[in-house]
C-alpha cells in the first residue's frame, strides 16, 4: 500500500452547464472510514451527467497549472456570472488523514488590451459594451476566461474528530491588499520585497495567461519553497494533490471515444507500473491509416498490449491486439522512426483493428487505466458514456467486479440501465429535472432491491425528493414525427389535416 492516498469525496458544482447546483457524494463507511470505490451517473439526455466529467477534466487541467481555453467560457450558465467547482478529498499519509478541499471560480473576462488594461472587469460592464457594438457575449472573439477565485483548506483527523479547518491559500484577483489570504500565510512566505514583487508578477502571469494563481509553476514553486520552513503541513498537502491530479487522475471525455466513432484514431490511456517504468498517459494511433511512431513510443505501445491482452482474452474470449511493424521511417528531424498498425487477433485469423466493433475499440482504449484504477487506489477514472458500444451484459460483469474488488476510484456515466442490476444503491446517483438540486440518491431504496425496476418506477410514478425525468408523450411525439414530413415537404393541406 501507498503510503500517500488520496481519495475524491465529493464534487459540487455551481452554475457549471446546465446545473445551477448539484452535489455528487462517494459513501463514506461509517465504521472503517472507507470510501466507496464506485459512483455511477444515469439520467435523462442533457441533464448534467456529463458536467462531472467536463468539471474533472477542467480541475486537473487548473491544478497541472495549464492554460484554459477561451471555450471555456461555455462552462459558464448562461444566466450565471460565474462558475464555482469544489472538490472534497480525504488524504492520507501514513498514519495521518486529511480532509482536504480545493474550491476554484470562473468567470469570463476580456483579453488584456481589448476593453481595458483591467482584467478583472466585471461581467456587466462587459454586457454593457456588448449591447453598444451591437453585439451578443458569445460572439465577442475577446471574451476568455479567468479563474479569478480559489480556496484551498484542510482539516486533520485527531481522536475521531475533524479538527478547526486550516486554510492554506485564499485567493481573490480582486483584493488590492494582499496578493493572497490568509494575510499570516502571505507574510511568511512573501518575506522580502524580492518575493512580494514575485508573487505580484505570478499573480500578472495567471491572469494574462487563464491560470490557476496557487498552481501556477511560478506560484507554486514559491510557496512549497516558503512553507517547506513555516508550515511544513501546508506544503506537503499542496504538492500530495497536484502529484494526484497530474499522475493518477485520468479523465476519458466525449470527443476522445468520438475519434474511435469517426474511426479516425483509437487514443489509448494507459498506465504502466513496475520497477523499471512508471508510465501514465495516453497514445493515439490512427485506424485508417498507418502511425508513425518513435522507438520509445513503439516500445510502450508494446507493453500496453501485452498488459491488456491479459485481460482482453477473458472479456472476449480469443481475442487478442497485436501491433504490426511495417519498417522504418526517417522522420523531418533525421530522427528513426516505425511505421505500425494495430490488428485484431481471434482464432488465428487477424484483421485491423479499424474493422472491429466499436464496443471492441472501446474497451481496448480504456483497458489499461481500468487494469490501473483496480490495483492501485491512488488512481481515479471519470469516463464519459462508459457503455457507448459495449454489450450490456459485459458491462454489468465488469461493472460488478470493480465494485467489489477493485482499490481505485471509477466515476462514470452510462444510459444503460443494466449496470443498475449489479451495483449497490449506494453507487450510484441519479440526475433530475431541478437545475438546483441535480444528483440525488434514491431515498428509499433498500438492499435487494432492483435498482433497475426502482428507478423505472420513480420515473413513471414519482416518490422520490426530485422528479428524474422531463415527461415526454408517445402521441405527441407520434405527431411530431408526422407535421414535421409536411413541413419539410410544404404539404400546407396535409399539415393542416394533420393539425385537425
Amino acid at each position: 500500500m501507498d503510503s500517500r492516498i488520496v481519495k475524491l469525496k465529493t464534487l459540487e458544482l455551481e452554475n457549471f452547464k446546465n446545473v445551477k447546483y448539484g452535489k455528487i457524494d462517494f459513501k463514506e463507511d461509517k465504521e472503517s472510514g472507507d470510501i466507496s470505490n464506485i459512483l455511477g451517473i444515469y439520467g435523462q439526455n442533457g441533464s448534467g451527467k456529463t458536467s462531472v466529467i467536463n468539471a474533472l477534466y477542467l480541475f486537473r487541467m487548473v491544478i497541472s497549472g495549464q492554460s484554459l481555453n477561451p471555450n471555456f467560457c461555455n462552462f459558464i450558465s448562461c444566466s450565471a456570472k460565474s462558475a464555482g467547482i469544489s472538490l472534497e478529498f480525504r488524504m492520507i499519509d501514513k498514519t495521518e488523514i486529511y480532509r482536504v478541499i480545493y474550491k476554484f471560480e470562473l468567470r469570463k473576462t476580456y483579453k488584456s488590451g481589448a476593453f481595458s488594461q483591467d482584467l478583472s472587469t466585471e461581467y456587466d460592464k462587459i454586457l454593457k459594451f456588448n449591447q453598444s457594438k451591437g453585439t451578443s457575449i458569445e460572439e465577442d472573439k475577446d471574451i476568455t476566461v479567468e479563474i479569478f477565485k480559489e480556496k484551498l483548506t484542510y482539516s486533520k483527523l485527531e481522536e475521531n474528530k475533524w479538527r478547526k479547518s486550516i486554510t492554506i491559500v485564499d485567493y481573490d484577483v480582486d483584493d488590492k491588499d494582499y496578493t493572497f489570504r490568509p494575510i499570516k500565510n502571505y507574510k511568511e512566505a512573501a518575506n522580502s520585497t524580492d518575493k512580494k514583487v514575485r508573487f505580484g508578477i505570478a499573480k500578472g502571469l495567471s491572469q494574462e495567461n487563464s491560470t490557476s494563481f496557487i498552481f501556477s509553476p511560478k506560484t507554486f514553486s514559491l510557496l512549497l519553497t516558503s512553507f517547506a520552513k513555516t508550515s511544513p503541513e501546508n506544503s506537503k498537502i499542496m504538492a500530495i494533490l497536484r502529484n494526484f491530479a497530474i499522475v493518477n487522475l485520468f479523465v476519458i471525455q466525449n470527443d476522445e471515444l468520438g475519434a474511435i466513432t469517426s474511426n479516425r484514431m483509437i487514443p489509448i490511456s494507459f498506465m504502466l507500473e513496475n520497477r523499471k517504468v512508471n508510465m501514465r498517459g495516453s497514445i493515439g494511433l490512427n485506424l485508417f491509416d498507418v502511425s508513425v511512431i518513435d522507438m520509445d513510443k513503439l516500445e510502450t505501445v508494446k507493453k500496453i498490449l501485452e498488459q491488456i491482452n491479459v485481460v482482453l482474452n477473458t472479456l472476449v474470449p480469443k481475442l487478442k491486439i497485436e501491433i504490426k511493424n511495417y519498417g522504418k521511417e526517417t522522420l523531418n528531424n533525421s530522427k528513426e522512426a516505425f511505421k505500425v498498425e494495430l490488428l485484431s487477433v481471434k482464432n488465428g485469423i487477424k484483421i485491423p483493428l479499424k474493422y472491429e466493433s466499436e464496443g471492441i475499440k472501446k474497451i481496448i482504449s480504456i483497458l489499461s487505466v481500468l487494469i490501473g484504477m483496480y490495483n492501485n487506489e491512488n488512481i481515479l477514472v471519470a469516463i464519459d458514456e462508459l457503455d457507448a458500444g459495449i454489450f450490456e451484459y459485459l458491462l454489468g460483469e465488469i461493472l460488478e467486479i470493480l465494485s467489489k474488488s477493485a482499490k481505485g476510484q471509477l466515476i462514470f456515466t452510462s444510459h444503460n440501465l443494466r449496470a443498475l442490476e449489479k451495483l449497490n444503491k449506494d453507487l450510484v446517483v441519479f440526475t433530475t429535472t431541478n437545475e438546483n438540486n441535480r444528483y440525488i440518491s434514491f431515498n428509499n431504496a433498500r438492499v435487494g432491491n432492483n435498482l433497475r425496476d426502482f428507478y423505472y418506477r420513480g420515473i413513471m410514478l414519482g416518490g422520490q425528493k426530485e422528479d428524474l425525468y422531463d415527461e415526454t408523450n408517445k402521441y405527441e411525439i407520434n405527431y411530431a414525427f408526422r407535421k414535421a414530413w409536411m413541413i419539410g415537404n410544404n404539404d400546407k393541406e396535409n399539415e393542416e389535416s394533420v393539425e385537425k
